[in-house]
């Protein structure tokens, strides 16, 4: 699957969403929709980053465990830093956890058909398709949703913008090199873990936002 076949998915896959974004009228349902759409790119974009360096001489290794991380997970959440424009949002809500999470899962739309592509198209690749939506599409949400719940967590630190960025970044390319770094090994299992742990950390911190919003606004 080549440059312009992996296009060709993004093109199918953002228009008719692009269709839906216009006749929905929530503004973040939309925006929602939109980052999906930005990471379905995101992953166009990724793969063309990633194949450059590929054709380094001596740095094939070091792509999956180092560079790849890297770019993907900024290439996810850059979109996110509108978030951070006072006059638009001033103040951050977990909607910018939903559309990180959408930029996440459109980016691994785009990467698991890619690889279900290059597979024989067997009743075991299905079941390996499977697997792969439940724990490498998951991780790639999460990695970019975490980045979403820092920006919601630490708004306040807006005037101290690029270490907040930085650090977010940081976060949540670590825990992409370390999924990367495990999936290989004999700690498959634990590889597969950090993605559904992180979901469930996800929800409990959704809830005790809610929680502690509506305290407030009963108080």
């Amino acid at each position: 699957m080549d440059s312009l076949q992996i296009l060709g998915v993004c093109t199918a896959i953002i228009i008719p969403l692009l269709f839906v974004s216009v006749v929905v009228k929530d503004k973040n349902s939309r925006r929602v929709i939109l980052y999906f759409c930005w990471g379905t790119l995101a992953g166009f974009l990724s793969f063309i980053g990633n194949n450059y360096f590929s054709g380094v001489p001596g740095q094939e290794a070091r792509v999956t465990i180092s560079i790849a991380p890297i770019i993907e997970e900024l290439i996810k959440a850059l979109p996110l830093l509108l978030f951070l424009v006072r006059k638009r949002h001033p103040q951050i809500t977990e909607t910018a956890v939903y559309c990180a999470l959408a930029s996440g899962a459109g980016f691994s739309v785009q990467e698991t058909i890619y690889y279900f592509s290059m597979s024989q198209g067997t009743a075991g690749d299905l079941v390996t398709l499977i697997v792969r939506t439940l724990t490498t599409a998951l991780m790639h949400g999460m990695a970019t949703g975490i980045f979403g719940m820092g920006l919601m967590v630490l708004q306040k630190q807006r005037h101290i913008l690029l270490p907040v960025v930085f650090g977010l970044l940081t976060i949540s390319t670590g825990i992409h090199a370390l999924f990367n770094l495990l999936l290989p090994t004999n700690a498959a299992v634990v590889a597969m873990l950090i993605p559904i742990g992180l979901y469930l950390a996800g929800l409990v911190f959704l809830g005790s936002m809610r929680k502690e919003d509506t305290e407030h606004g009963a108080g």
